[in-house]
């Protein structure tokens, strides 16, 4: 996949050490920008490795690397700085979470659909239910789309008391928080979310073909409304509570298009035991 972005040209199967030949002739004297994005690699010889490959660039390459993991910023900035011409790599930039105003103007926009509650109880519950999230968008969408059901004034405090131990007893929280919405589904949206992790990570889903998936599965039983219509509901039901991003609609308004999160996907994967797989 990088040969192919670099050369612009279809490639066919090549063993590892003669790609990385090639892209080392591809980059030989030539600026480059590479982006490497949501990196998780600790090993420092890769590093070394990646460096050795890169330094062969022209001046004013540069390699963007975005992570999670304050340590893999650390090694890649430090080793690809010694590793390839020292301007290719800046030392790294923390970004910082969102603020509490800003944390809370989303739970309003997508837990209370835009409107500021009148009462100022409702205000202090839901921040303090926020600094659980400690700024992380994806947290607080997760939560807040959990919170959409509930009701502001009788509910949201006796979820910040019962639910929110569980989010500060787990180092991830972002993974924490989508396990708590996750479990809180009813049984048939956690088969149809579940099933999505048979989709790659990082691909484009239609969510026609995806509802007809579920209704073959026999995840959605129509009742009133027909199986279509019930299955578009459901998948309305997980985006809401952010299982679903980047959702994109058709001219007339209609929802066509949509990815889950690389996080997402793998909690898809990790969830999928045989009490959801199966028809019911």
């Amino acid at each position: 996949m990088l040969l192919q972005s670099i050369s612009r040209e279809s490639q066919p199967d090549l063993a590892l050490d003669v790609v990385k030949d090639k892209i080392q002739e591809e980059i030989s004297g030539r600026r480059f920008l590479f982006v490497l994005d949501d990196v998780w690699e600790e090993n420092v010889e890769s590093w070394e490795a990646l460096g050795k490959y890169l330094k062969v660039g022209g001046s004013g390459s540069r390699v963007l690397v975005t992570t999670r993991s304050k340590e893999v910023a650390e090694i890649s900035s430090r080793i690809l700085k010694l590793g390839t011409r020292s301007s290719m790599m800046e030392s790294p930039y923390f970004l910082e979470g969102l603020s509490l105003d800003e944390s809370w103007s989303l739970m309003v926009e997508k837990a209370l659909h835009g409107k500021v509650p009148q009462n100022p109880n409702v205000e202090r519950t839901g921040k303090e239910i926020l600094r659980k999230c400690c700024g992380v968008p994806l947290a607080v969408s997760t939560i807040a789309g959990l919170l959409r059901s509930k009701d502001p004034e009788t509910e949201w405090s006796l979820f910040s008391e019962n639910d929110l131990t569980s989010i500060s007893e787990e180092k991830n929280l972002t993974m924490s928080t989508l396990r708590l919405s996750f479990n809180h589904l009813p049984s048939h949206l956690k088969r149809c979310f579940t099933y999505c992790k048979l989709f790659p990570k990082g691909c484009k889903l239609y969510v026609q073909p995806l509802v007809q998936l579920w209704i073959a599965q026999g995840y959605i039983k129509s009742g009133d409304e027909g199986s279509e219509e019930m299955g578009l509901h459901c998948f309305k039901m997980l985006w809401w509570r952010s299982f679903f991003q980047e959702v994109k609609m058709d001219k007339l308004g209609n929802i066509e298009t949509c990815k889950i999160h690389d996080l997402v996907h793998d909690l898809a994967s990790s969830s999928a035991t045989s009490d959801f797989c199966g028809c019911w």
